[in-house]
């Protein structure tokens, strides 16, 4: 029987607009996880400031 395994990453304070900076670091998780054998299933994300448009990531994972 294969064994499922889920796992989640957040990436924090996404702005308004992505600045390249953000682009390389959600890149870099997505290419770490992406080696391990992990698959990327959906994203979302949740407003946590208004006032600045802030909201952070969530990227969820599973692996086999």
């Amino acid at each position: 029987m294969t064994k499922l395994e889920n796992d989640l990453d957040i990436y924090y304070a996404v702005g308004n607009a992505n600045t390249q900076r953000q682009e390389i670091e959600i890149k870099s998780i997505i290419n770490k996880r992406n080696s391990e054998g992990w698959k990327l299933v959906s994203t979302t994300t949740a407003i946590v400031d208004t006032k600045n448009n802030f909201s952070n990531l969530y990227l969820f994972w599973e692996k086999y």
